[in-house]
Order: C-alpha cells, then sequence, then structure tokens
C-alpha cells in the first residue's frame, strides 16, 4: 500500500467507527440489489483491511461484513465516508 492509502484506510476505518457514513443514491440501489445490510457497510468499512487507488478520487475498500464475508466498497472521503457502491 502507499502511503496515501495508508491514510485513506486510516481515516475510512475512523470515520466508519464513529458512523461518518453516507450512501449515495446509487449505493443504495446496490446494497438492496445484493443484499447488504448498513450495518454490512459499517462493519466492512470499520474493519477495512485494504484499500487502493482508484480514479476520481476515490478508493476501493475492502473489508468483511457482518457474517465475514467478503464486501468491496467504493468510496469517497469527505467530511466523512461517501460510500458511491458496494459490490
Amino acid at each position: 500500500m502507499t502511503p496515501a492509502e495508508s491514510r485513506a484506510l486510516a481515516d475510512v476505518r475512523a470515520f466508519a467507527s464513529v458512523g461518518r457514513i453516507e450512501v449515495s443514491p446509487h449505493a443504495a440501489r446496490r446494497m438492496r440489489e445484493r443484499n447488504v445490510i448498513w450495518e454490512d457497510v459499517q462493519c466492512a468499512l470499520a474493519g477495512a483491511k485494504c484499500c487502493r487507488a482508484e480514479p476520481s478520487d476515490r478508493w476501493r475498500i475492502d473489508g468483511l461484513d457482518t457474517a465475514g464475508d467478503e464486501l468491496v466498497a467504493i468510496v469517497v472521503l469527505e467530511d466523512g465516508v461517501v460510500v458511491v457502491t458496494v459490490f
């Protein structure tokens, strides 16, 4: 991981641990389609294990949901975490 990815990962974990997560309308649709609940997103982000830079100042976050299954979120860091999509 690059230094920027390490910083982003730390920010994502910190924001998620205090509930500073916003879900975009697109991500909310994908969550419904993929049977992902809010707690899954929060769990995956708070305990995220990997972060990779994506185009357009986005980050790919890999974590585990509440059942221990892999969950990937594409996020933007603003004044918290904005979830763009999940899969």
